[in-house]
């Protein structure tokens, strides 16, 4: 209700925009979720959960079925405080030293020329990041968000490798395979230089002459003087003639050609609603509703990587297909990629092991929210999506330094060898059952394991045999750690970076361990705390990014990078015990 791959093909050269073709769809709109929160219980518990007349949390999700089942009462139930949109030094303001570690807006400036630089405000002297490695200062910092002050025209002629005269090519290094991306985001979504131009009079004549000839009977009875009739569908050489909008594969470098078309789709299909007649110049190949998924997360995740991986950060998926746990339940969750933290231990780090969350990543492909009649129902299951992806955060990083107790452990059924009594033995053994062991002939005395030859799979008598419980949905080379917590208070602050459209904002969701664990386990403290406040988590966002205008892509990389900078903090305040009620 509430998932990646790294293939990406490059579009760029395909489709020139001064030349006439087919048109495409009409571009879509941008729209956003709009709707009015709920307002949430803070002065006790929320009466959705005290029971009575209304279903309970767990009652409530346990009867949904479909995306139209989620309405504003879903919403409710999890009680959770929406604040307006603010800029990044409102979403760090809440956070110990949080606006510090933000680079200043004199960071967009190169830094060459000064007398005197600026020292690093976003982090002290000789403090070292989380990771021990040393944090980037201002010089990494504009290295990588000068690329974002290139024109759009300017990055995607480098692509094409079709560059202004007298004027230099500017140089693609952190930002390449992002500007890769937003040029197919481009092909779908830029409609600055749409021009749909109307049909020719005597193209109309002819299109409804020849709609007029295909109504007639095409039989014909041959005579002896009649010449051999050719044939009345052109041939593919005179098709491929006749076309002026296909590029020659071999004229296109390898990663550039397009995809081959199975023989079924070589006839024309009809147009779709929303074509307009007649011919287009422009760069829209369709619109954005079109538009595959795969582009947007390879343009965000793209812009992501550079800022990353200056502190240390890898992107790499869920493993184990992501679900949001609710007690007995499990809900699968959107969670496109996730940030982390590499291990300090190269060993560990080559064999695949991870630490964190740190945040992570949703791409949703929802385009024109109310164009269906009802904006408030799109936008409450859209904010549904984005909560599940960061309660599903949240719980992971809840997991630090526990243990995952996996299905039926400790239980009898797991621990106790048992058999019914039937006749011929235990599972046929008495009769001799061709699932009993095999014995190993050629055994070599001297060595302690045994081959890679001399391993075999369990018969279905011994595995039967075996008693463990459940395997777990943890992942065991991940050492889940709540990175960047403020260790001084129980509250936790989980960050994700949403996107939608060609557009990104970034999320904040300030939770309680109480609140999770009653989410998660349906146990609800025996013992509150006096803040009341704890049963209401707090959703902060900042607004909408828009990748094709360059200082919204600088503004955000600057949020990013002073969110990255917060997480990847080096803590000298000791942990403190967080209350498990």
């Amino acid at each position: 209700m509430f998932g990646f791959s790294t293939s990406t093909s490059l579009l760029a050269g395909q489709h020139d925009a001064k030349k006439e073709r087919d048109p495409p769809s009409l571009p879509t709109p941008v729209t956003f979720p709009s709707f009015v929160p709920p307002v949430p219980s803070l002065s006790g518990i929320p009466p959705a959960w005290s029971g009575g007349c209304s279903p309970s949390l767990f009652t409530r999700f346990i009867n949904l079925r479909t995306p139209s089942d989620v309405d504003i009462d879903t919403l409710t139930t999890l009680n959770v405080s929406f604040k307006s949109e603010c800029d990044f030094e409102t979403l760090l303001s809440t956070l110990p030293d949080g606006p510090s570690y933000l680079p200043p807006k004199s960071w967009l400036e190169s830094p060459e020329g000064r007398d005197s630089p600026e020292p690093a405000s976003s982090e002290p002297q000789n403090r070292l990041l989380s990771n021990g490695r040393k944090p980037p200062d201002r010089k990494d910092f504009y290295t990588r968000v000068k690329e974002l002050y290139f024109k759009n025209e300017d990055a995607f002629a480098v692509l094409t490798r079709v560059g202004k005269s007298g004027q230099p090519p500017p140089r693609l290094a952190h930002f390449r395979r992002f500007w890769e991306g937003l040029d197919n985001m481009a092909y779908y979504w830029d409609d600055s230089l749409d021009e749909y131009i109307p049909p020719k009079p005597e193209e109309t004549t002819n299109s409804e002459t020849t709609s007029m000839n295909l109504d007639e009977p095409r039989k014909k009875v041959k005579t002896a003087a009649e010449p051999p009739e050719e044939p009345s569908f052109p041939t593919q050489q005179s098709t491929a003639a006749s076309s002026h909008s296909i590029v020659s594969s071999s004229s296109l470098p390898a990663r550039t050609q397009p995809p081959k078309v199975p023989s079924s789709q070589l006839s024309p299909p009809s147009k779709p609603v929303g074509i307009i007649p007649g011919t287009y110049r422009g760069n829209r190949i369709g619109n954005g509703a079109e538009m595959p998924d795969q582009y947007r997360l390879d343009t965000v995740r793209s812009f992501l990587e550079p800022i990353a991986w200056a502190f240390g950060l890898t992107f790499a998926p869920h493993r184990r297909p992501p679900a949001l746990a609710i007690k007995t339940m499990r809900f699968p969750v959107r969670m496109n990629t996730v940030a982390w933290r590499a291990p300090a231990d190269r060993m560990k780090a080559r064999s695949g092991w991870l630490e964190g969350p740190v945040f992570g990543v949703q791409c949703r492909p929802d385009t024109a929210f109310g164009t269906s009649g009802s904006l408030e129902a799109e936008s409450v299951l859209d904010i549904i999506r984005e909560l599940g992806g960061l309660f599903l955060l949240a719980q992971e990083r809840a997991r630090e330094g526990k243990a995952e107790k996996k299905p039926g452990e400790g239980k009898w059924w797991v621990t106790e060898p048992r058999w019914g009594g039937g006749p011929g033995g235990e599972v046929g053994e008495g009769s001799g059952g061709s699932d009993a062991p095999i014995e190993k002939e050629d055994e070599k005395p001297g060595r302690s394991r045994p081959s890679a030859k001399e391993r075999r799979k369990l018969s279905a008598a011994e595995a039967w045999k075996v008693l463990k419980p459940g395997s777990g949905v943890w992942d065991p080379k991940i050492a889940y750690e709540a990175i960047g917590r403020n260790r001084s208070v129980d509250w936790d602050e989980v960050f994700m970076v949403s996107s939608l459209n060609h557009h990104i904002s970034i999320l904040k969701l300030r939770i309680h361990p109480l609140y999770l664990q009653y989410l998660t386990d349906g146990d609800f403290p025996t013992d509150p705390p006096l803040d009341p406040s704890w049963s209401s988590p707090i959703l902060q966002r900042t607004r909408w990014y828009d990748f094709f205008n360059v200082e919204d892509r600088a503004e955000a990389m600057r949020g990013i990078w002073g969110v990255m900078a917060y997480m990847m903090r080096t803590q000298e305040k000791p942990d403190v015990t967080m209350n498990d009620g």
